[in-house]
C-alpha cells in the first residue's frame, strides 16, 4: 500500500527545480509500473467475475450489485470533495448515448467468460484498438494513412486467428468478446468526442449509475440470493476496478503514451496466468499466434502515431529561429482543476 501511494503521489513544490528534474527522470518508470499494476488489477477483476459466474450468478446481477457498491461510494466522495454543481452536464443527450453503448462492453465481455477462458476473451477484446482506429475516420473525421490501415487489417486478422472460428463459432463466446470490443471502441470514441470538459470522474459516475439502473431492472426478475462471501467478492471486484482505472489514468497522465501504452498488453499475460492458476486453462496455439499478431500490429500503430507527432513537432520547431529549450510546467499547475477517475 505504501508503494502504491508513492507511485500515485505528485512531487512536492517546495523545491520546484529539483522536483521537476527528479520527476522527469522517474515518471517513465512510475508510468510503466502503474500501467502494469492497472492491467493486473483489471485482469484480477475479470477473474473474480468469472468465478462469480461459475457460482451461478447472471452477468446482469453481478453488474447491478457491483454498481450498488461503486455508485454510493463515488457520490459520497463527490459530496465531500467536489464543489456544488460539479456533476452537472451541458451534454445530457451525448452522455445517454455514451452510457448505453458502454453498458454492453462489460455485459458482452463478462458473458463471453461463461464459455471462454479468460486469456482467450482478453486477447479478442484487444481488437478494440483497431476498431477505434478504423471508426475514427467516419466518426471523428481523423486521417488514417495507408500504413495504419495496414496495421488495422493485420490486427483484425490476429483477432480472427485468436477467435479460431469453426462450425459453432456464432454460438461461442468469441462473438460476445468481439461485440464487447466493438461496444468499448464506440464508448471510447464518444468519450474522446466529448473532450476533457466533462471530466473523467463525472463520466465514470454517470456510467456506473446507468449500469446500476439498467442491470437492476433486468436482474431483479431473476435475482439469486448471494452469500456473504460472494457479496464480498463483488465488492472486491468494484474496489479492484476503481484501483485499476486510477492506475491507468495516472500512468497516461505522467508518462508519454509511447512509453506506457505497450505495457498495457501485459493484461494478456496476467489473464493467462490467472486462467492457469484458477482454472488450469492453457492458451492454445491459435490464441498465442493471434495475440502475437495483435501486439505486433498495435505496437506498429503506436510507432506510426508517435513518429507522426514527432515529425509535426520538428516541422513546427523549424519555423521558429533560436527557440529555447522547453521549460517543464510544475506538476501542481499542470493538473490543477483536473478531474481524475
Amino acid at each position: 500500500m505504501v508503494i502504491f501511494t508513492r507511485l500515485m503521489k505528485r512531487p512536492r513544490d517546495d523545491n520546484v527545480g529539483v522536483a521537476m528534474v527528479e520527476s522527469a527522470a522517474n515518471d517513465n518508470v512510475r508510468g510503466i509500473v502503474l500501467i502494469m499494476l492497472g492491467a493486473l488489477f483489471l485482469s484480477v477483476m475479470d477473474a473474480v467475475v468469472k468465478l462469480l459466474l461459475d457460482h451461478g450468478y447472471s452477468v446482469l446481477q453481478i453488474l447491478a450489485v457491483r454498481s450498488w457498491f461503486i455508485v454510493p461510494a463515488m457520490v459520497l466522495w463527490a459530496w465531500r470533495t467536489l464543489p456544488g454543481g460539479a456533476l452537472r452536464t451541458k451534454r445530457p443527450a451525448l452522455h445517454i448515448v455514451r452510457v448505453v453503448l458502454g453498458f454492453f462492453a462489460p455485459f458482452f465481455f463478462f458473458s463471453s467468460l461463461s464459455t471462454l477462458p479468460l486469456a482467450d476473451a482478453t486477447v479478442i477484446f484487444f481488437g478494440a484498438t483497431f476498431i477505434m482506429t478504423a471508426l475514427s475516420v467516419p466518426l471523428l473525421k481523423e486521417y488514417v494513412g495507408p500504413h495504419r490501415w495496414a496495421a488495422v487489417v493485420v490486427g483484425f486478422l490476429g483477432v480472427v486467428v485468436a477467435a479460431n472460428p469453426s462450425g459453432d463459432f456464432f454460438q461461442s463466446g468469441a462473438v460476445l468478446a468481439m461485440l464487447s470490443s466493438l461496444s468499448y471502441a464506440l464508448f471510447m470514441l464518444i468519450t474522446r468526442w466529448m473532450g476533457p470538459g466533462e471530466g473523467a470522474f463525472k463520466q465514470v459516475l454517470y456510467f456506473h449509475a446507468w449500469v446500476a439502473v439498467a442491470a437492476s431492472a433486468f436482474a431483479l426478475t431473476d435475482f439469486k440470493p448471494m452469500t456473504l462471501g460472494d457479496l464480498g467478492l463483488v465488492a472486491l471486484a468494484g474496489v479492484i476496478a476503481v484501483s485499476g482505472h486510477l492506475c491507468l489514468t495516472r500512468a497516461f497522465s505522467i508518462a508519454p503514451v509511447g512509453v506506457v501504452a505497450p505495457f498495457e498488453y501485459s493484461a494478456m499475460v496476467w489473464a493467462s496466468l490467472m486462467g492457469f492458476w484458477m482454472w488450469g486453462h492453457i492458451p492454445g496455439q491459435a490464441t498465442i499466434m493471434g495475440a502475437g499478431v495483435i501486439v505486433a500490429s498495435g505496437l506498429y500503430l503506436l510507432y506510426r502515431e508517435t513518429r507522426q507527432k514527432r515529425l509535426q513537432t520538428v516541422m513546427g520547431a523549424d519555423t521558429v529561429e533560436a527557440v529555447p529549450p522547453p521549460v517543464a510546467v510544475p506538476i501542481s499547475a499542470s493538473v490543477a482543476g483536473e478531474d481524475k477517475r
